[in-house]
């Protein structure tokens, strides 16, 4: 059975076409908002490695703190708007809770901003934004086998 024969199975009533638009704004909405929460605000507020090495360690651990609050936010929204309103799309919503607790639980800041320093002592790391270096962070030390894979191509994305 395809995919869009479950999900009209699944939601008789509505019809192909609005559970199909259903997957569609849910998709969106998740892109927009995951987007929005690690864009920069311009480019001079490009936060990558070359920042993250001229600021204090206080502004590191703000970061990081702030990185976190974000993360609680944008699972919070997650929570009440996508879940609560379109159950379709608890797969996808399920999956980036999965990937988060998978890699940040039971980190800290100060395992972090350490490994932050050590990967931004590396120059091809340095145009690297810093929410990204903090995923590479979090899954060396989480023992993630594919984190020199991802680096590679996050060097290659911010060259």
């Amino acid at each position: 059975m395809t995919n869009v024969a479950v999900a009209h199975s699944a939601c008789p009533r509505s019809g192909i076409a609005l559970v199909i638009r259903r997957m569609v704004l849910c998709s969106t909405f998740v892109l927009v908002l995951l987007s929005a929460l690690i864009q920069p605000l311009s480019a001079q507020d490009k936060r990558d490695g070359h920042y993250w090495r001229a600021i204090p360690e206080t502004e590191k651990l703000d970061i990081l703190l702030g990185l976190f609050d974000g993360m609680a936010l944008s699972e919070s929204l997650i929570h009440i708007v996508i879940r609560e309103n379109y159950s379709v799309c608890s797969d996808v919503i399920e999956s980036i809770m999965a990937q988060t607790a998978k890699y940040m639980d039971n980190v800290t800041t100060a395992q972090l901003a350490t490994g932050l320093d050590t990967f931004y002592e590396d120059a091809a790391n340095r145009n690297i934004p810093i929410f990204w270096g903090t995923w590479v962070v979090a899954r060396q030390i989480k023992g993630d086998k594919n984190v020199n894979t991802f680096i590679k191509e996050l060097r290659r994305a911010h060259k």
